[in-house]
Parts: C-alpha cells; structure tokens; sequence
C-alpha cells in the first residue's frame, strides 16, 4: 500500500529574481521531498510535491513562506494533486 500525497502549489509575491527555486529545491532535499519547481510568466512560482507523509509537506510548506531572507510571500494556493512519482526534486526553467 503505498500512501503518497502530492500537491500543486502556486506562490505569489516577491518570489522570482532572488534565488528562491534554489531555497525551494534545498528544502525539499531536507524535508526528502519529491518533485519541481519553476518561475510561471505571471510572477508566481508553481511547485509540484510529493512525500510519503502530509506533515512533511505541511513543513515544507511553512518553511518556504518564511525561510527566504528576501521573498515576500503573499499567498500559497495549495491543490491536492494525483502523485507522479518523481524520483528526486527539480528546478524546471
């Protein structure tokens, strides 16, 4: 039985242009989450997720909104997915 979760999340605010898919991609290889991340043309930044365990995800979560010296997040709209298995975790540019 295999219990994996994954999540869409799309972040607004001061998010691009200061490093912060790299933040993204480190705490997601602390937290050993699965997925990407990538810069949208509106300004956002879309993440996919994927862990073994929804507190993992709850964490990481918590930890990008407030960790980045210079981001600005204003809002996470979050988006319960179907997981797809990704074997590590990516900058998609």
């Amino acid at each position: 039985m295999n219990d994996r979760v994954a999540f869409q999340l799309t972040i607004y605010g001061h998010v691009q242009g200061i490093g912060y898919r790299w933040f993204v991609k480190d705490i997601a290889k602390e937290e050993n989450l699965s997925g990407y991340v990538k810069n949208n043309q509106d300004g956002t930044v879309e993440i996919i997720v994927e862990s073994d365990k929804e507190e993992k995800v709850n964490r990481f979560i918590e930890r990008i909104k407030k960790e980045h010296p210079y981001a600005v997040v204003k809002k996470v709209e979050i988006k319960k997915i179907n997981p797809t298995f990704y074997d590590d975790f990516i900058i998609k540019f």
